[in-house]
Order: C-alpha cells, then sequence, then structure tokens
C-alpha cells in the first residue's frame, strides 16, 4: 500500500516471531471513529464532519480493492484517525485485516465466487451478500461502508436493537423500499445516501464499484446542504 502513496494504511514497522507468537509493529493510531462517535450528544458527527470522514474511509476502501484484497469487515471500530502529535487527527485509517480475502489470483482474474461462503464480520453492518452467506465483493465492503456512514450521520441504524443475524437481515431487506428506506436515511441523512444505495445494489460480485461516482454524489450532498 506504501507503493501506492495511500495515505490511509498504517506503516509497519518491524515484524516477525517471538517464541510461539507472531508479531507486527505499526504506527500508532489515536480513537476509533465509534468512540469518537460516542463522545458527542446525541452521540453523531455533524454533517460536514460525517461526509468529509466519509469520503476518506471510501479512499482506503478503493485503495484496498486495487491491490486485490477484500476487508470483510467494515464498522467504525476498524476505522481510527491519527495522532494529535503527528497532527494527524483530520487523517482517517483502516485498521484490521483479520478477515480480508484475496478476490484476485496471482495473475490479477477475479476467483470465482464459493456457492456458499458462511457468515463473514460483523452483524450490524454486513451486506446482504453476507445475509445470504454468498461470496462477498467489492461492493459488499461499500455497502457495510454505506451503514457506517448512516450510523455516524443519524447516530444509530434502524437495527440497533436486534442482535439475531436472520432478524437484522430482514431488516436490511426492508430497508430498500419504503418506508424501510426512509427510516434508513432518517434525517440528517442527505437524500443523495438513496443513490448511493441504489448504486451499490446495482452491482454485481465481478462488477468494478463507480467509486468516483459515489465521491461526487458524496461531494455534491456536500455541496447542497453545507455550503
Amino acid at each position: 500500500m506504501e507503493n501506492k502513496g495511500s495515505r490511509h494504511f498504517c506503516q509497519i514497522k518491524d515484524r516477525g516471531r517471538f517464541a510461539h507468537y507472531n508479531y507486527v509493529i505499526m504506527t500508532l493510531v489515536g480513537e476509533s471513529l465509534r468512540v469518537l462517535r460516542r463522545k458527542h450528544n446525541p452521540p453523531r458527527f455533524t454533517l460536514a464532519c460525517a461526509l468529509s470522514v466519509g469520503i476518506q474511509c471510501l479512499e482506503a476502501l478503493e485503495d484496498l480493492h486495487s491491490v486485490g484484497y477484500l476487508h470483510r469487515d467494515i464498522k467504525p471500530d476498524n476505522y481510527s484517525v491519527g495522532r494529535a502529535e503527528n497532527n494527524e487527527l483530520r487523517t482517517v485509517y483502516l485498521l484490521d485485516f483479520g478477515m480480508c480475502r484475496k478476490y484476485t489470483n496471482d495473475e490479477g482474474v477475479m476467483r470465482k465466487p464459493r456457492s456458499c461462503a458462511g457468515f463473514r464480520g460483523t452483524t450490524r453492518y454486513a451486506p446482504l451478500t453476507c445475509h445470504h452467506e454468498k461470496e462477498m465483493g467489492r461492493k459488499d465492503d461499500i455497502e457495510s461502508w454505506l451503514y457506517q456512514q448512516v450510523e455516524l450521520t443519524v447516530g444509530q441504524l434502524p437495527w440497533k436493537n436486534l442482535s439475531d443475524v436472520k432478524q437484522v437481515g430482514e431488516h436490511k431487506e426492508k430497508c430498500r423500499q419504503k418506508p424501510g428506506l426512509d427510516e434508513l436515511f432518517a434525517a440528517p441523512c442527505p437524500k443523495e445516501f438513496h443513490e448511493i444505495l441504489s448504486l451499490i445494489d446495482g452491482y454485481g460480485y465481478y462488477d468494478e464499484p463507480d467509486y468516483e461516482k459515489i465521491y461526487t454524489v458524496k461531494k455534491h450532498s456536500f455541496v447542497v446542504h453545507i455550503s
């Protein structure tokens, strides 16, 4: 990632094995987006902050996808800001790659999806594909990113109080049409979030998401609702 000039990944300082343990030493980061959100009352970012943070989070995903990997556990806990002493409080870092999966082979060709892939990730932010236990693709990381975006903007997701995987999946299905759609994108979510969800749902496993289109929609919502 360093060779690609990505600004959203920690630098690895050292790695190795000590006794029975593997270790990695990387740059220290600050608090997670989850912790930062909960410091507010109500527990949400301002719309301007949420939109700005969301763009950085998507940039990190685009860079990860560009080297052939899916994250598969996108959530506020796995994004952190930099350290104040490094003047990086406005820089977002993507963390925790324990659930990552390579979706391309050594020649850069996409691997065929498995018919049954099981459930991976965190129930609250998992994409519908995961609830269906199908193979996740790039679009599914972005779907999780959008759920995260809603939570940072509104303060909660409609299925916040549900823990059963099946029930959460059914609620996400209901949020694909009214009145569930309005429940998902409650105020102060900009209407442009509807367009982003439509883009995501229109992609298949093999499709490369139009990241630039999503950036454009996000930036348009910033101009319309913030400027």
